[in-house]
């Protein structure tokens, strides 16, 4: 897979063939694999600090550890 990047790093894969080539835009970049791992690293990370998953409360963690714990009594 050849691995394009537009101009707002968004990733774009296209066959290594040549098939494909017609549908890649003049304006994308083509970039290496390793180019296209630290692109995608920095949006999981930007995704992460603007979706961050909430802590779990200590309520909700009660409840699942006496879910633990009922399934551990059962299988005694």
């Amino acid at each position: 897979m050849k691995t394009y990047k537009d101009l707002n790093n968004n990733l774009w894969g296209y066959e290594l063939d040549g098939s494909q080539d017609h549908l890649i835009p003049s304006d994308f970049i083509l970039i290496t694999e390793e180019e296209a791992d630290v692109i995608r690293a920095e949006q999981q990370e930007k995704n992460r600090l603007e979706n961050p998953v909430p802590k779990p409360t200590k309520e909700q963690l009660l409840v699942e550890l006496q879910k633990l714990t009922a399934k551990i009594e059962a299988l005694s």
